[in-house]
């Protein structure tokens, strides 16, 4: 890993894409215990810009359900996105249903150098929900 200089030039040079797949409930989200890494800290070298993350379910998940994005460090996860996926019985003519977090171009997600990325929800789901977060990773230019 290279150290980055005062006044250097970064930008967002690899494109990165993540995807996980939660089924089990967390309801504690102060020190959740049922979160599955989406980011590992250690991808995460010289820091990342995220500008879109979703959650899909995978089948009807009988309830709406509570997603949930937290910052990793270490083993501390904070809960720092949360949004509601709706109840919807998908088909072959209705669409699985969808939610956005806050990220976007305009406005979005950085992560620090050896932070992750994780995610929850709020009910067991037995086919689960999959989050897929996306964006660029910085590497300081020559």
């Amino acid at each position: 890993m290279s150290a980055i200089a005062t006044n250097q030039y970064i930008a967002v040079q690899s494109p990165v894409a993540y995807t996980a797949v939660a089924t089990t409930a967390n309801t504690d989200f102060d020190t959740p215990t049922q979160v599955v890494e989406l980011i590992p800290p250690e991808d995460n070298t010289q820091g990342m810009r995220l500008t879109r993350i979703y959650a899909i379910a995978r089948a009807d998940p009988t309830s709406a359900v509570n997603c949930q994005l937290y910052r990793t460090v270490d083993a501390t996860h904070v809960l720092i996105d949360s949004s509601l996926l709706p109840d919807v019985v998908a088909s072959g003519t209705v669409a699985n249903p969808r939610v956005p977090f806050s990220p976007s171009e305009d406005d979005p997600l950085f992560l620090h150098p050896g932070e992750g990325l994780s995610f929850a929800i709020g009910v067991t789901v037995a086919d689960g929900i999959v989050c897929r977060a996306s964006g660029g990773s910085y590497t300081p230019l020559p």
